[in-house]
């Protein structure tokens, strides 16, 4: 029998691919992005083959364990070597990102992954429990159900979730089947009657109102007979929501998030690659092969929720553009205030517009100026109490963003990585949070260095529900809604005949380019929740006002603004840049620094932060040919210091 050697990509951290012989009757074509189970140093692992090839001049060269699933096909492999090339990242980590988790051995064992958990109400039973079970019951409480990632993130073990379990006090289910309660809030039925035929090109499409980007969705999707349509969304809860609205209208419509479970997940993937189906889920399910696709589309592509943190760390524009580029397929970049990079493109007419969209109108603008939290919070109270609903925006989720001394100037600070604690109210109990790695310490009140009592700085949604729920009788609780900038999405919270946005001037304190831009997005975003009444409280209102002129708001002279100053300053998009994360125990930070320096002395330096055995460098590169260097450097460097490379990184500073 001939031997077939195939080029394997195993998720480790090293750039190479590795030969593996296939002593088994496959077609060669058919070998290409399947999995296989290969031995690798004294483990053994899972890898995807990447190419077959007849012959080889190694010597010594092993057999594969298995070969088992189909996971991509040639396009999807093409696509991931683009990847992997433009961010410097080991084509084996690169792969292990858009595998579905089934592929992914080491995170089967989870017994809990893809399962929701909910409360039995048996309140007696209740009594004999500890603390931290009292508490998981009380979040339980508080939500019709919570998924394995939301009880992590709250901050309870596995153990404690077990021993409720065990109690007969919590029920598991599987999570596909048990969605929360969510309803395409708009009234408004916008009518495409004509819905054109896409060229291959990119789109943008800047309708400001999320709903009206969903019926165009809709009709673009009938018009496709309801196949071949894959819809990325920034976040589970959207997710559903549009599969749920989806599948009223079309019958075979999918799902894929990381929330599912391991075999929901995997049937999902292998239908997709068979049918030709509407498929509608997170950045994780981009590289699925859907049989036929006629257009992908991404929805809301500014969200900063799609920068992934792990290898490779990439944008989720750019992977739709080798998607594009690999398939010949239309994509269409959608939001309300298209990001920089794409109106940057569309500007040079490297994407055209999908739709001519109307004016965005505001009906009545109130501008307070802001003082302090208790005299906005009267102010607050009495537009609640006269208007028939109201939506208050908060910048943070928070009770209090910091807590400090104003003698020594002592900081609450994570013990683990070192960010600010902020500070959350439960049960009218305080407890401190980091919001980087969300550890929790318990409410201190005096300085633990010299005894002073201790101050609380700024204020979130917390702070802001609570004070009103004090003062408001509660016959009026039902009449306004309170949430962070972060949860405000249209299409899963209504419109509202009053909007109040709460100091979002605090961007601007932020020593970072961008702040400008993140101040305006958040001042004109809530118009998309407003019905009639939209207050702000700021002290920025001739600011704002430059860009509001008869009632209209002009988003396109923001956004031009803003690529003037960037090319001025030589800021991305204009320019660009790879962050370099270097830490060392071992090594002295001057001994590591002057290493570096010497290593990329012909790039320029923008930045450059030193700590304790870390160094934090961000470069700028012209030519692509340049990045090879920091793909020498991490060969050279990985072995002996913790290496993170980002290529255009969206925190740069």
């Amino acid at each position: 029998m001939d031997e077939i050697f195939v080029e394997v990509a195993v998720p480790v951290a090293l750039y190479d691919t590795f030969i593996y012989k296939v002593p088994l009757p496959f077609k060669k074509e058919d070998l290409i992005g399947r999995k296989v189970k290969v031995p690798f140093k004294y483990v053994k692992h899972y890898g995807i083959i990447l190419k077959v090839q007849e012959n080889t001049d190694l010597q010594e060269i092993k057999d594969v364990f298995s070969v088992e699933e189909k996971v991509f096909t040639q396009k999807e492999i093409n696509i991931l070597r683009e990847i992997s090339d433009f961010y410097i990242s080991p084509i084996g980590l690169t792969i292990d990102y858009f595998v579905p988790d089934k592929i992914r051995e080491k995170n089967i064992k989870d017994e809990f992954l893809g399962k929701v958990f909910s409360v039995k109400h048996t309140e007696d039973s209740f009594k004999h429990l500890t603390q931290k079970q009292k508490e998981l019951i009380n979040l339980f409480l508080e939500n019709d159900y919570l998924t394995y990632q939301d009880i992590k993130q709250s901050g309870f073990d596995k153990k404690t979730l077990n021993s409720l379990i065990s109690k007969g006090l919590v029920e598991v289910k599987e999570g596909f089947t048990f969605f929360k309660d969510l309803t395409f809030s708009s009234k408004e039925k916008l009518v495409y009657e004509e819905v054109k035929s896409l060229e291959n090109r990119i789109y943008l499409f800047d309708e400001f109102y999320p709903e009206k980007r969903f019926n165009y969705y809709i009709h673009l999707a009938k018009k496709l007979d309801g196949k071949g349509v894959h819809i990325v969304l920034p976040s589970v809860e959207l997710c559903n929501l549009y599969y749920k609205e989806f599948s009223k209208r079309f019958k075979n419509v999918e799902i894929y998030h990381d929330e599912l479970s391991l075999t929901h997940q995997w049937n999902v993937w292998q239908k997709a690659t068979k049918e030709s189906l509407i498929l509608i889920g997170t950045i994780s399910s981009m590289l699925i092969p859907l049989k036929d696709l006629k257009v992908f589309i991404v929805e809301e592509e500014d969200s900063k929720v799609y920068k992934v943190k792990r290898t490779p760390k990439v944008d989720v524009k750019r992977v739709a553009y080798y998607i594009h580029k690999e398939k010949k397929v239309p994509v269409i970049l959608a939001s309300s205030i298209p990001s920089l990079e794409s109106f940057l493109s569309f500007k040079k007419g490297q994407i055209i517009p999908l739709i001519s969209t109307n004016p965005i109108f505001i009906k009545n603008l109130k501008v307070i100026p802001h003082k302090n939290i208790n005299e906005d919070l009267i102010k607050i109270k009495e537009i609640v109490l006269k208007s028939k609903n109201t939506l208050i925006v908060a910048n943070k989720g928070y009770y209090s963003s910091f807590l400090f001394c104003e003698r020594c100037g002592w900081q609450a600070n994570c013990q683990k990585c070192g960010f600010h604690l902020t500070v959350h109210i439960e049960n009218g109990k305080k407890y401190l949070e980091c919001s980087r790695c969300k550890s929790k310490y318990e409410y201190i009140s005096t300085c633990p260095e010299c005894d002073f009592r201790l101050t609380e700085s700024g204020f979130g949604k917390e702070k802001i529900e609570i004070s009103l729920k004090k003062t408001i009788s509660q016959d009026f609780w039902n009449k306004f809604k309170v949430v962070s900038s972060v949860e405000l999405k249209t299409l899963t919270l209504g419109k509202y005949e009053s909007v109040i946005n709460v100091y979002p001037d605090f961007l601007l304190e932020f020593p970072d380019f961008r702040s400008s831009e993140f101040f305006l997005r958040k001042v004109f975003l809530p118009l998309t929740v407003c019905i009639k009444n939209y207050i702000i409280i700021t002290n920025q209102e001739k600011y704002i006002l430059q860009y509001i002129n008869h009632n209209t708001v002009n988003i396109k002279a923001f956004l031009e603004k803003e690529l003037e100053k960037r090319k001025k300053l030589r800021l991305p998009p204009f320019i660009k840049t790879v962050k370099l994360e270097i830490e060392n125990f071992k090594l002295k930070t001057e001994i590591l620094d002057s290493f570096i320096l010497n290593f990329f002395k012909n790039l320029n330096l923008l930045k450059k932060i030193l700590s304790d055995n870390k160094g934090l460098y961000i470069f700028e590169y012209k030519k692509e040919e340049e990045k090879t260097l920091f793909k020498e450097f991490y060969k050279e460097a990985s072995k002996r210091f913790k290496v993170s490379i980002e290529v255009n990184p969206i925190d740069f500073e």
